[in-house]
């Protein structure tokens, strides 16, 4: 599914996009039913002879009770079934399983229980299938969850640089100034991009400004400020992109589904491109990979545009790929390096 976004706040809007990736009402799913079944005589069961708690709202998941249960209940007998859910639940097929790095039947309680406060799986599977409000608030509990990071303001340093390059760039009037926030996560470094664009002096029209994810439900939440599992967050976020929205720099931006490992055949040409709180961290962090998409990213700038790649990763990631590394890479690619306040970043040079 190819689908893009042009961002909207109207409630009707966003239902009626919403509905394009999710499927609604009761599941109704026999597959899944008798998987419920199953799963409720293995618990029931294992209940009996578990020697540890069994997982309760607020318990805190130590390593001992993790192996316990595993032992007596393990999450591989459990996890096909919320895998089908998710297949079933979805309209496209998602790029990432967003199970992968679940531990233990209580880890992914204690992160993803919605709707019900048992322990036992088929309680959760059922509830799920059936009500589709408290099923929307999983799903984007998985894709989007908060260990993902997203906020506005996360890279101040990044920002200053930032607002000097666009005050000049506004000062030379070189015509439409385009940008790329790739891998733009849920958005809020892209609505950045675009209110300092308006604070900058820019009017709408003068300034293209495009986000890429690989998922389709991230690029749904950037566009439409949509946040169903956290409703604080959600009227926090509306209300810090109203005024663009309002100006009508929402006219001239979008998010598209991208793979930044994948070539593009004729790409577009930028001059800005973000790409926050990606090449280093634990999503992408392999050499050759690296270098793939960093050639990708810079192929794309045009002559004597600016790249700027930030990051808040733990501190192990950074030894795996320093910043001396990464700027060695940028270099590779055509790029000289800038001081840009924090991360790398560089101007693409002439051919």
């Amino acid at each position: 599914m190819n689908l893009s976004f042009t961002p909207s706040l109207d409630a009707v809007i966003c239902e009626e996009r919403l509905l394009r990736l999710l499927v609604s009402g009761d599941l109704g799913d026999h597959d899944l039913i008798r998987r419920a079944e199953r799963l409720e005589l293995l618990f029931h069961s294992s209940a009996l002879a578990c020697p540890v708690p069994l997982w309760a709202p607020g318990l805190r998941i130590d390593r001992d009770w993790r192996n316990v249960t595993e032992t007596f209940f393990p999450w591989a007998d459990i996890v096909p079934a919320f895998r089908r859910l998710i297949t079933r639940s979805l309209r496209y097929h998602p790029p990432t399983d967003p199970l992968a790095h679940i531990l233990s039947w209580p880890d992914f309680l204690s992160r993803f229980a919605v709707g019900t406060a048992s322990a036992s799986p088929a309680t959760l599977l059922r509830r799920l299938m059936s009500d589709e409000t408290v099923r929307r608030r999983w799903l984007f509990m998985l894709f989007l969850p908060k260990e993902h990071g997203g906020g506005f303001g996360r890279y101040p340093a990044q920002r200053e640089f930032l607002r000097g390059w666009l005050t000049r760039c506004r000062s030379r009037t070189i015509g439409r100034l385009t940008c790329l926030d790739a891998a733009c996560g849920s958005g809020e470094g892209t609505w950045d991009l675009a209110l300092l664009c308006r604070e900058c002096g820019f009017r709408p029209g003068e300034v293209v400004i495009r986000g890429s994810s690989l998922d389709l439900l991230e690029l749904f939440a950037s566009a439409h400020a949509v946040f169903p599992h956290d409703p604080c967050r959600e009227q926090e976020y509306r209300s810090r992109i109203r005024p663009v929205v309002e100006a009508g720099f929402a006219d001239q931006m979008s998010f598209v589904p991208e793979d930044l490992a994948v070539p593009c055949g004729s790409p577009e040409r930028y001059d800005l491109i973000l790409c926050n709180g990606l090449l280093g961290g634990p999503l992408l962090h392999e050499p050759e990979r690296m270098e793939r998409v960093m050639e990708g990213l810079v192929r794309r700038l045009r002559p004597g545009g600016v790249i700027l790649a930030a990051d808040r990763f733990h501190e192990g990631w950074l030894k795996m790929t320093s910043k001396g590394a990464r700027e060695a890479l940028l270099a590779r690619c055509g790029v000289r390096i800038l001081e840009s306040g924090e991360g790398i970043g560089g101007v693409k040079m002439q051919g």
